[in-house]
């Protein structure tokens, strides 16, 4: 083979590297919408798929105020539903997560955001919302967002007869910047593409699930004294609101308690630095 066929040989080679490169990572880069102004700081190993959060019309919402109750209508996953988690009996969930630096994804606190969704398409679970589930300001206040004002919305699944899956899960990540949310990672998806029921709709009483209007004000007073009107309308009817918060919750520990133990937990750890530091630094008798 002479030197020019070899050059040729070479061309083509490369050329379909390129190619099969491109081929593979093409469906990622399709499925999220990463902030041009913003890169995200961190990178989550248990994300298997990007969330889209939609308004009530199916359309893709990327912005809005923390203040605004529910956080999103409806929230679909690009990824598929795991295997265990796609009959009738599965449902999506949305939490919130609190990123911490130099801590692994898998050990940040959260909390969660809605009760658990049944959703229509196994390849687009969706967690639906109503005027019931808090807006993110409640998330905000007892998880502040250290990190770079940055919140991980995360979609986790259940099942009858099968464990809450924590890993893997679709995710989109946020930035707070006063009263306002922004998408830097994630979306990208169509909103059409599944629907979901939430378990509150069979659960509470129709007049619960009305959205007031004075929660769209974005007056932190306000927001909070609709959601417990809402929660205590609930309970006054037939206690439907206790037991699905109960039967919803996966830790059964109030976000106070949480915020405490991890405060807790960390003063102990620096101390145990301190501590090793100074053994080290002690001359030998």
């Amino acid at each position: 083979m002479n030197r020019h066929a070899r050059r040729v040989r070479a061309a083509f080679t490369l050329a379909a590297l390129t190619v099969g490169a491109l081929s593979v990572t093409a469906p990622l880069a399709a499925a999220s919408t990463t902030s041009p102004a913003f890169k995200v700081p961190f990178t989550d190993t248990n994300v298997d798929g990007w969330l889209t959060f939609c308004n009530q019309k199916d359309q893709p919402v990327t912005a809005g105020s923390i203040y605004t109750q529910p956080f999103a209508w409806k929230t679909i996953s690009s990824g598929r539903a795991p295997a265990g988690y796609r009959q009738s009996t599965a449902r999506a969930t949305l939490y919130a997560y609190q990123p911490l630096e130099y801590i692994d994804p898998g050990d940040w606190s959260g909390s969660q955001l809605t009760a658990g969704s049944v959703y229509s398409n196994p390849d687009h679970p969706v967690a639906a919302a109503t005027a019931v589930d808090l807006p993110l300001v409640g998330f905000v206040q007892a998880y502040p967002p250290h990190w770079e004002g940055l919140v991980e919305i995360r979609m986790m699944f259940s099942a009858v007869n099968e464990e809450q899956l924590m890993t893997p899960y679709a995710a989109a990540v946020v930035r707070i910047t006063g009263r306002t949310w922004t998408l830097v990672e994630g979306g990208g998806g169509s909103c059409s593409a599944g629907q979901g029921i939430s378990m509150e709709t069979a659960a509470l009483p129709k007049k619960d699930l009305v959205k007031h209007p004075a929660e769209s004000t974005g007056a932190a007073g306000t927001s909070h004294s609709s959601a417990s009107s809402s929660n205590a309308g609930g309970n006054s009817g037939n206690g439907s609101t206790a037991r699905l918060a109960a039967a919803d919750s996966s830790t059964g520990i109030s976000s106070a308690a949480l915020a405490g133990i991890a405060v807790g937990a960390l003063a102990i750890i620096w101390a145990a630095i301190a501590f090793l530091a100074r053994r080290r630094r002690r001359p030998a008798s």
